[in-house]
């Protein structure tokens, strides 16, 4: 059909509609009783939209469709590729689509949440595209994986969690306090696909993941940072094993207290900081790491070598108390956490 969508908000499906007779007549209209044979739409294909996505990409690829969409739902059914007569139409189509979309899954995070205290919530469910390297070729595709930011966790699914306990059976799940997020500069894409994203968690490989909209791409960093401060606040605190001027320590870093040494049976406190103390820090790559820390009454900046075997744990858990303690003093942040 060559009409503009109508706008519904109530909508939990999309349907492929065909008339019967091959004209543009609805069957919601009133059929005047004639001579000439009924018009009606007869549905080809119903696609819940709970769960659902919506793209614009040739699957498995970074090539867009010039005017043209697919809706893919959690049970496998599919629209095919919706074409449209002009870019206006398609741009409505795929806002009201995705107004749907987004509504319905977030009444669904609404509802798992009801299982789960505060610390343990949902704060983001949805569909990303994540890049993957093929032995055999050498160019990188495309596979649909299913985000969930859920507590002190990020997951990836194959398909979406259909229940609470479908929650527990991620494919991939990371602790967020020692993951890190970062979006990808639209000049360091490594293909045509934009709005992409990286996650990268100690020990593991990066992950490059993209998604449809910039709209979307915010919606995730929004929901990360939230459940950045979540996981730091439910963690507390993070002790990591360290070699300080020769000696065995622990660098502990407190959510209410900052950062401290300390040493010895006793665990006797050699030093302690503050986070707004920090002033900047530097590694190796390897286990070495400096920390600057500006001294509050003399304001001379202090530095403290470390070494840590597993550095990279430190610096990601790092980053996250340092995140959280920023998000956590911003009232616009703390605002839009409330009212989430």
């Amino acid at each position: 059909s060559r009409e503009t969508p109508e706008s519904d908000n109530d909508a939990t499906c999309a349907e492929l509609k065909a008339d019967e007779n091959w004209k543009s007549v609805n069957s919601s209209r009133p059929v005047s009783i004639s001579s000439e044979p009924e018009n009606r739409w007869i549905d080809l294909v119903s696609v819940p939209l709970m769960m659902a996505y919506v793209t614009r990409y040739i699957y498995g690829t970074d090539k867009l469709r010039p005017n043209a969409f697919e809706v893919r739902g959690l049970n496998g059914t599919t629209t095919g590729i919706i074409h449209c007569d002009d870019l206006a139409i398609l741009s409505q189509w795929l806002k009201y689509i995705t107004d749907n979309v987004v509504g319905l899954t977030s009444l669904q995070m609404k509802l798992f949440n009801r299982n789960f205290p505060v610390g343990e919530r949902i704060e983001y469910m949805g569909w990303v595209n994540e890049g993957v390297i093929n032995n055999h070729i050498s160019w990188q595709s495309y596979k649909p994986r299913f985000l969930v930011l859920k507590g002190t966790e990020v997951m990836l699914f194959d398909s979406p969690p259909l229940n609470v306990s479908g929650l527990t059976k991620a494919n991939v799940a990371y602790k967020v306090y020692q993951t890190m997020f970062r979006v990808v500069k639209e000049s360091e894409t490594v293909d045509s696909r934009q709005h992409c994203f990286l996650l990268q968690s100690s020990g593991h490989e990066p992950r490059y993941l993209s998604v449809e909209t910039r709209q979307e791409l915010l919606r995730i960093e929004n929901s990360w940072n939230a459940a950045i401060v979540t996981s730091v606040i439910k963690l507390g605190r993070k002790t990591f094993a360290v070699s300080h001027h020769g000696k065995t320590g622990g660098l502990t870093l407190d959510w209410q207290a900052g950062f401290s040494l300390t040493e010895g049976a006793d665990a006797a406190i050699i030093w302690q900081y503050k986070f707004s103390q920090l002033r900047g820090s530097s590694d190796d790559g390897k286990s070495k790491l400096k920390l600057h820390f500006q001294d509050h009454e003399t304001r001379t900046i202090e530095t403290k070598e470390l070494e840590c075997h597993v550095l990279q744990s430190l610096l990601f858990c790092m980053h996250a108390f340092l995140t959280a303690k920023v998000a956590s003093v911003d009232p616009t942040f703390l605002s839009s956490i409330q009212q989430a």
